[in-house]
């Protein structure tokens, strides 16, 4: 079993984290092989809200978390197919539609499985594969804008909301539900 988990950011930090305490507690099949990808650098200000140390600042975000967790690191963006092939599964802690979209078409198209986890402030969305236009219904292809796991206007207030890490923790229990054969539903929630 191969996964692919897309974004190391204010989502993707902390769902690594999960995932491998999963391994540790052996909950995930130790012959699972696990990737992380993201071609951002990390950031001052992202230390607020994103699972990161200051000794990291200025690194990429995919190798430090892979150094620190020990697992493999892609450090480039990943916005072709070419690049999830092999994948049987793929989780989505992105922070724009392009990639968004682009997985969502390929794991339908192949067979494959995706979660697909967003969070902007104390808003919240997770989402497995259901069907093509059921998933796509929740892509915004006209919209090719990056965000952030939280709100522009709370940042701006000083604020930091957990939605990031509430759906992180959501994610490895559908990541776990899909790898043991159970159902998950699509949770879209502002707490």
């Amino acid at each position: 079993m191969k996964i692919l988990q897309i974004g190391c950011g204010g989502i993707g930090s902390y769902l690594i984290s999960e995932i491998t305490e999963c391994f540790e507690q052996e909950q995930i099949n130790a012959f699972t092989d696990i990737s992380i990808a993201d071609s951002d650098m990390i950031e001052m200000e992202q230390l607020r809200y994103q699972n990161f140390k200051s000794n990291e600042i200025g690194m990429n975000k995919a190798k430090a978390l892979g150094k620190r967790f020990d697992v493999k690191a892609i450090i480039k963006r990943v916005d072709k197919e070419n690049q999830i092939k092999g994948y049987d599964i793929i989780i989505l802690c992105v922070d724009n539609e392009k990639t968004r979209e682009m997985v969502i078409r390929y794991c339908h198209k192949n067979g494959k499985e995706f979660l697909d986890l967003r969070a902007t402030g104390r808003r919240i969305f997770a989402m497995p594969k259901t069907t093509l236009e059921g998933n796509l219904k929740f892509v915004d292809s006209r919209d090719w804008k990056e965000y952030s796991c939280q709100d522009e206007m709370d940042l701006e207030k000083g604020l930091i909301q957990k939605g990031n890490k509430i759906v992180a923790l959501i994610g490895v229990q559908m990541l776990l539900n899909l790898l043991r054969g159970h159902d998950n539903r699509t949770i879209n929630e502002v707490i």
